[in-house]
């Protein structure tokens, strides 16, 4: 099923009215997909069964009619947002309100754990959307959301990645929004529950 995600899909939409209904971080860990509760950073947890869940695991916002094979679900933990992360600001000049071009933030979150075939490694995709709004020095254009990707426990790093989605403001709009998949993300196996998800927005966009 995860080789449909054999490479990195970045998506970006000038209008999103994809769903998602509970909210992360923190919290313990499920098996395989999303449960979520209230988060102070207003970061949400997509639903099974929402576009951006259905992205991440069939690579579709809309689930195939016939449903392929899932294979072993792994531990699976909330993703956590990197500590600063929700969001950056971009300036044209010194950082002020009048200067602000752009705010990126991250809106919603998905992932997917599953067994490895060979039962050796923890396989994890994670999805990430997000928006980009204008300050009074932004115009219409694309507007880049580096973003980072860590899976980790305390004592090792098992990945860490340095990914670039992008929004596209219109001409008369006011913000923009992007969707960005990144697979085959790995732990070993022998980790079990012991490890974190985090994600987080890093400076460099425009």
């Amino acid at each position: 099923m995860l080789a449909q995600f054999g490479r990195l899909t970045t998506v970006a939409f000038v209008v999103s009215t994809l769903a998602a209904c509970t909210a992360l971080p923190g919290g313990s860990g499920s098996p395989g997909a999303e449960a979520g509760a209230a988060s102070p950073d207003g970061v949400i947890r997509a639903e099974e069964g929402t576009p951006l869940s259905n992205l991440v695991r069939f690579g579709s916002t809309t689930a195939p009619e016939l449903v392929p094979d899932i294979p072993e679900f792994a531990p699976c933990p909330q993703v956590d947002v990197i500590t600063g992360g929700a969001a950056i600001r971009n300036y044209a000049g010194a950082e002020s309100n009048q200067n602000l071009r752009s705010q990126i933030s991250i809106a919603n979150l998905a992932r997917e754990c599953v067994v490895s075939a060979d039962g050796q490694e923890f396989i994890i995709t994670l999805g990430v959307e997000g928006r980009a709004l204008l300050g009074p020095r932004g115009g219409p254009g694309r507007y880049n959301a580096p973003l980072r990707i860590v899976l980790r426990n305390n004592s090792e790093t098992f990945e860490d990645r340095r990914v670039q989605a992008s929004a596209t403001v219109e001409q008369g709009a006011s913000s923009g929004t992007f969707t960005l998949v990144e697979d085959n993300l790995t732990v070993p196996a022998q980790v079990g529950s012991n490890y974190i998800i985090e994600v987080g927005l890093v400076s460099g966009g425009r």
